[in-house]
C-alpha cells in the first residue's frame, strides 16, 4: 500500500484496502508497462520522423512561432501555429479563433514538440494553435500547473493579434492530465459568484478572467479520487505521479473538477451572477480507454449539467467515440485528413443535451472535425 492511505477519506481508504494489487502483480504489472512502452515507441517512429521534418524543415516560414516565454518559470514556454493561408504577416487581420493546447502525461511527463501535428491539423484548418509546455511533477505541483496556465491563458489574451488570432475567441483544449488541469482552473476561476463591493463576507481573489469561449477536455481524469481507485485496479497507484502532484491523498477533492462542482448549489452557474461568463465545455472521450474510463467524463458531465442555470447542447456538450482508446484520440486527429464541413449541432435541440453524443454510430469518425465544427459554428 502507499504510505499516506490514511490521508484518504473513509470511503475511498476502504475501497483503496480492497482494491491494492499484491506486490508480485505489481511488478509484472510494471514489466508489462516496459513491453508496451517499447511497442509504442516503435509504432510512432513514422509520426515522429513526421513531425521533425515538419517542425525543423518543410513548415511555412513564420508561421510557427517558437519557444515563445509565456511566463517567468523554464517551462513556461509555447509554440504559436498559425494557417499559413492566413497571411497575417501581410493583411493585419486578428479574427482567427484560438486554441491553447495543453499536453497529458500524468503530471509528470509530456512536452510541447510531442503534439507538432496537432498543432499542424489546428492551424491548417485556420485555427491559431498555442501548445504550451507547463511545470511537471516533481518540480512542481498542482497549484504551479494552475499557475501556469492562468498565465498561458493571460499572455494569450494580451499578445495573440500579433499572430492573426482573436482574443475573444480562445478555447482551452488539453488531453489527460491536460484536460482535468484546464478543467479544474476553469471550474475554480469561473464559477464564483461576482464580489459585491465593500461586502467582507466574499472572498477578494475573484479577479476578472480572460473571456474563454470554450473548454476541450480530451480523454479526462476530473475525479481524482475515482481515477485513484483506477489506477489501483491497475496496478500502478504507488508509481504514478498523480499522487503527488496533488500534494497528497488529503487533497484529492480539492483538486477534483467534478467534486469542486458537487459542492456548487444547482442552477447557480448563471452569466449574469459571474464576473466572467462561464465558458462551454465540449467533453471528447473514447469508448475504449483503459487509462481513463469513460466513467470519468460521464460523471463530470451530469454534475455539470445540474449546476449550470440553464444548459443547452452548446454550453455543455458530450461525445464518445467507439472503439477509441487513450492516446488513439490524439493520434486521430494527428492522422486525419479528412475534409468535413457540416454544424455537428445539426439536428440536436436543446431538449435534447442528454442524448448529445447522437452520431456515435457516423460511419465517418473524424474527432478533428468535430473540434473544428464546434468552434467553428
Amino acid at each position: 500500500m502507499i504510505e499516506d492511505f490514511n490521508e484518504l477519506t473513509p470511503i475511498y481508504r476502504e475501497k483503496y484496502k480492497l482494491t491494492v494489487l499484491p506486490k508480485w502483480r505489481k511488478k509484472l504489472v510494471i514489466l508489462k508497462m516496459i513491453l508496451l512502452e517499447i511497442i509504442f515507441l516503435i509504432q510512432i517512429t513514422f509520426r515522429t520522423i513526421k513531425s521533425i521534418l515538419f517542425y525543423f524543415f518543410t513548415h511555412k516560414k513564420g508561421y510557427i512561432i517558437k519557444d515563445i516565454k509565456y511566463g517567468p518559470n523554464d517551462r513556461n514556454q509555447c509554440d504559436i501555429y498559425i494557417p499559413s493561408t492566413s497571411n497575417y504577416l501581410l493583411n493585419n487581420k486578428k479574427d482567427l479563433p484560438v486554441v491553447i493546447f495543453m499536453h497529458g502525461g500524468s503530471w509528470g511527463f509530456g512536452h510541447k514538440l510531442q503534439y507538432i501535428l496537432l498543432g499542424k491539423k489546428l492551424s491548417d484548418r485556420g485555427i491559431v494553435t498555442m501548445v504550451i509546455n507547463y511545470r511537471l511533477t516533481p518540480k512542481g505541483n498542482i497549484d504551479d500547473m494552475l499557475e501556469d496556465i492562468d498565465n498561458a491563458t493571460s499572455f494569450c489574451y494580451e499578445n495573440i493579434e500579433n499572430y492573426g488570432g482573436d482574443k475573444n475567441k480562445i478555447y482551452l483544449m488539453g488531453h489527460s492530465a491536460g484536460g482535468h488541469i484546464i478543467s479544474q482552473y476553469v471550474v475554480v476561476n469561473y464559477s464564483k459568484p461576482t464580489i459585491v463591493e465593500n461586502d467582507n463576507s466574499q472572498p477578494k481573489n475573484n479577479k476578472k478572467r480572460v473571456p474563454l469561449s470554450g473548454v476541450f477536455p480530451l480523454s479526462a481524469p476530473l475525479h481524482i479520487n475515482d481515477h485513484f481507485l483506477f489506477e489501483t485496479q491497475r496496478g500502478v497507484e504507488h508509481i504514478s505521479p498523480m499522487r503527488p502532484a496533488m500534494k497528497g491523498p488529503k487533497y484529492f477533492d480539492q483538486y477534483s473538477p467534478s467534486a469542486v462542482l458537487e459542492k456548487i448549489k444547482d442552477k447557480s452557474i448563471r452569466d449574469d451572477k459571474l464576473p466572467t461568463p462561464f465558458p462551454s465545455f465540449y467533453i471528447l472521450h473514447g469508448v475504449d480507454d483503459a487509462t481513463v474510463p469513460l466513467s470519468s467524463s460521464t460523471k463530470f458531465f451530469s454534475i455539470l449539467m445540474r449546476k449550470l442555470a440553464n444548459p443547452t447542447a452548446r454550453t455543455l456538450f458530450l461525445k464518445a467515440y467507439p472503439k477509441i482508446k487513450h492516446i488513439d484520440l490524439i493520434f486521430n486527429v494527428c492522422d486525419d485528413n479528412l475534409i468535413i464541413e457540416r454544424n455537428i449541432f445539426n439536428g440536436i435541440d436543446d431538449d435534447d443535451i442528454n442524448n448529445n453524443n447522437n452520431d456515435n454510430n457516423s460511419s465517418v469518425q473524424s474527432i478533428l472535425n468535430d473540434m473544428i465544427n464546434i468552434i467553428k459554428y
